[in-house]
């Protein structure tokens, strides 16, 4: 098997795992899919095909005993922060936000020759960045409540459920969701409030300060730490959309300087910046 592709045969948290699954979560924002199908084929996988409906897109790789599902992050971040507020809508396992809910229903058909083929393997994973992790843990419960046991890895991944959802979830995937947040990402911290709830084991990426070397500040090498975010509160997601229309007047800013504009009220949720510092905690542990 291949070296890489064994990873995905591993239990339980590993910092090699997440730093490949990363890499899946980030070629989901990736158009064309002959290098979607070139990636796979690297790291060991005998298929690829990608999705595209609406404005859900990913990919699912497979192998004859790993089967690994990506979902792509919203490419308007500050419209998905406007639409945060959403009311919940039903679910087997408890409320969810609609808009989540909605665009798992919105792939169901391509979903459903993924889970033909994840039937068929003893290893399966789903990951997603963004609104992508949200998706992920939704696609990750549905194949639960079709009797397979999926591993998620999640990176800047908002709140998906309310508690009740969030008690199942944690019952049904004991030490299966791995959630990553780098620094003080915002998006985990939405929908505002207490109603929701995150579900699984977080892994934080943190800097512990600045080391004194020559004279000169050196930024320490990231750790990972077991600490959430608190929510927004109310007050704090008013002042953040209240920034988002600044950043987006006057009306006719649009392409890479709208996008400059917004990429600074979110410096630490790019998959880019998750995959750099997970990177440097991995080859430090590797010395």
């Amino acid at each position: 098997m291949n070296q890489e592709i064994s990873l995905l045969t591993r239990s339980g948290f590993d910092i090699q795992t997440a730093v490949l699954v990363g890499h899946a979560a980030e070629l989901a924002y990736e158009d064309d899919g002959t290098v979607i199908a070139n990636w796979a084929r690297n790291k060991g996988f005998t298929s690829a095909t990608a999705f595209n409906r609406g404005n859900i897109q990913g990919f699912w790789a497979t192998s004859d005993n790993v089967a690994l599902l990506a979902f792509r992050g919203t490419s308007n971040i500050g419209q998905w922060i406007r639409d945060a507020r959403l009311l919940p809508t039903s679910h087997p396992w408890g409320p969810v936000h609609s808009g989540f809910s909605g665009g798992i229903q919105q792939v169901n058909t391509d979903l459903q020759p993924f889970e033909e083929a994840a039937r068929k393997v003893e290893h399966v994973w789903v990951t997603g960045h963004s609104l992508g992790g949200a998706l992920a843990v939704l696609a990750a419960a549905r194949l639960k409540q079709q009797g397979m046991n999926p591993h998620v890895y999640t990176y800047g991944q908002p709140r998906v459920g309310l508690g009740a959802f969030a008690e199942r979830y944690e019952a049904e995937f004991p030490e299966r969701l791995w959630r990553f947040i780098n620094q003080n990402d915002i998006v985990p911290r939405v929908p505002p409030g207490l109603i929701y709830r995150h579900c699984g084991a977080v892994k934080r990426i943190v800097r512990p300060g600045v080391l004194e070397a020559m004279g000169m500040d050196e930024e320490t090498i990231p750790e990972l730490e077991n600490s959430d975010l608190p929510p927004l509160t109310d007050e704090e997601c008013d002042a953040l959309l209240a920034q988002l229309d600044e950043a987006a007047e006057p009306s006719s800013l649009e392409g890479v300087q709208l996008e400059s504009r917004l990429t600074s009220l979110f410096s630490d949720h790019s998959m880019l910046a998750y995959l750099r510092l997970l990177k440097e905690i991995r080859d430090q542990e590797q010395g």
